[in-house]
């Protein structure tokens, strides 16, 4: 049973507001995979330092740490005389054994900042802000698109807290869907839900934008975790299964309140032709493509002290190297119209924005809507990024983001089935509720490039993306799950909660 399903035709009703291979993990050959787990700190306030780089010299490899400074690496090809590289931007880099490592897994960096008058060619420090501005002047330069096959792990986290729902039945002329039924789903949706999807997998991208499709994606694993199974509402998600996979092609569904309506993007995969562990796969690479805009540095809400600098204060901090060239750092604070407050590392020679960490600055928040009894805020908003220079291009190694906010609704809705017709298409089936409900959400998004690959246009084409996702679906995190894999290490929160049986 799948009340993410449910709940996703449910919280559909939110975005009103916008538009106002599998290997057995118990195997004997899995566990005799050698990982090494660790923490990296700040050498003076001893926090944890986040999305660190760790690489392996010599094999090709590496991994970052979590948002906590925690790292897992799997060393069953090291021996114990190769080196890890830990590198965190503004920190002196330090190289470390992997025999060191397992007498002493926890790495203090030293944070290293030179002053910036002693790499500049001509004695005049450019002033902070023109340096963010010529971010954007040289942008389509430093981050070009390129034809290319990445291995990247990707982690979906999201906790979602129902505060208050309360159904008021009208009317139904949908089948077995009656005020008894709706009772049922307002007394058992679960107040509380926490859910995460590791993914680990080759992404296909092309620079060709005439191509109909530019993204492609082949998974290697995907762990997801179990839903919560609850008898009462697996029937609801059956009759909405049966009415929505009995949509013909000239028929739709769509979501009305008043006069603001909203069609329901319908599935109509048949239920038998998916097992249990699958998922279109075509959804998940529009998921991940959504994703990835982030690192495009285009959307101005997200990225607004780079498009919208007169509403912030720079101060050049100082210098630092990275991968051999020397960068700015700058600090900046909102004024009385900006959102956030963070650090760049921008490039002297390039200004390309090598590196950015930003959060909402005390008391800021994002999107605040409250009208005609719908609500939304955006309360909290997190992001790191971090792209390497190869050749003259960057690309993007890392980024993540973590938003939360809240959303309420309290109208009268109503879930309409038409046919298409030539002047006014005809109603065919319709309920009718009253909702009050609200709700707090948590979202958290981390995306690592393991390895990168500059690919030529034909093998682009000629790689074909299957049409299902298998899915390993667990109750609780376990290590065994990703054995000889490199992920970004779960937080101590995320291995342990477990899916409570209902």
């Amino acid at each position: 049973m799948k009340i993410s399903w449910l709940l996703s035709l449910f919280i559909t009703l939110i975005s009103f507001v916008n538009s106002y291979s599998q290997a057995d993990p118990n195997s004997s050959e899995a566990n005799k995979v050698l990982e090494i787990k660790g923490l990296v700190l700040d050498a003076n306030n001893q926090t944890g330092l986040p999305y660190t780089n760790i690489y392996a010299l010599n094999k090709n490899k590496g991994t970052i740490t979590n948002e906590k400074g925690e790292f897992k690496m799997d060393i069953s090809d090291l021996d114990k005389t190769d080196t890890l590289r830990f590198q965190y931007i503004g920190y002196k880099t330090q190289m470390i054994t992997v025999a060191q490592l397992e007498i002493s897994s926890t790495i203090y960096l030293k944070e290293e900042i030179f002053n910036i008058g002693e790499v500049l060619v001509f004695g005049d420090t450019p002033d902070p802000e023109t340096i963010v501005k010529n971010v954007l002047i040289n942008k389509a330069a430093n981050y070009k698109k390129t034809t290319s096959k990445k291995q990247a792990f990707i982690r979906e986290r999201n906790i979602s807290d129902i505060n208050n729902i309360e159904l008021d039945y009208k009317k139904s002329s949908i089948t077995d869907l009656d005020e008894e039924v709706l009772a049922t789903f307002e007394e058992n949706i679960p107040k509380h839900t926490t859910s995460f999807r590791d993914f680990l997998g080759y992404l296909y991208l092309t620079k060709n934008e005439k191509d109909s499709i530019t993204f492609k994606v082949d998974p290697i694993r995907t762990v997801s975790l179990k839903e919560k199974e609850i008898s009462e509402l697996d029937q609801l998600e059956s009759i909405f299964e049966d009415a929505f996979t009995n949509t013909q092609e000239d028929e739709y569904w769509k979501i009305k309140t008043g006069i603001l309506g909203l069609r329901v993007d319908v599935d109509g995969e048949p239920e038998d032709s998916l097992n249990e562990n699958q998922s279109k796969l075509a959804f998940f690479r529009n998921t991940l493509n959504g994703y990835l805009r982030y690192s495009l540095l285009d959307n101005e809400n997200q990225w607004e002290f780079l498009y919208k600098t007169g509403r912030y204060e720079y101060e050049l901090t100082g210098g630092t190297r990275v991968n051999g060239e020397d960068a700015y750092i700058i600090d900046f604070t909102a004024k009385k119209k900006g959102r956030y407050n963070g650090r760049m590392y921008i490039s002297l020679s390039t200004f390309a924005l090598l590196r950015a960490d930003y959060k909402y600055a005390p008391n800021k928040i994002g999107k605040n809507i409250h009208l005609l009894g719908i609500g939304y805020t955006e309360s909290e908003f997190a992001g790191s990024i971090y792209f390497e220079k190869k050749d003259d291009n960057y690309d993007l190694k890392y980024f993540s983001y973590k938003m939360g906010n809240s959303a309420s609704i309290d109208r009268k809705l109503s879930l309409i089935k038409k046919r298409k017709r030539f002047l006014f298409d005809e109603k065919m089936n319709e309920i009718k509720f009253g909702l009050n409900f609200s709700m707090d959400a948590e979202n958290l998004i981390e995306y690592l490039v393991l390895e990168d690959e500059t690919i030529s246009n034909d093998q682009f084409n000629s790689f074909k993306q299957q049409k299902y996702m298998e899915t390993i679906y667990v109750d609780q995190f376990s290590d065994k799950l990703w054995q000889g894999f490199s992920i970004i290490e779960p937080t101590t929160q995320m291995k342990e909660y477990k899916k409570q049986s209902q």
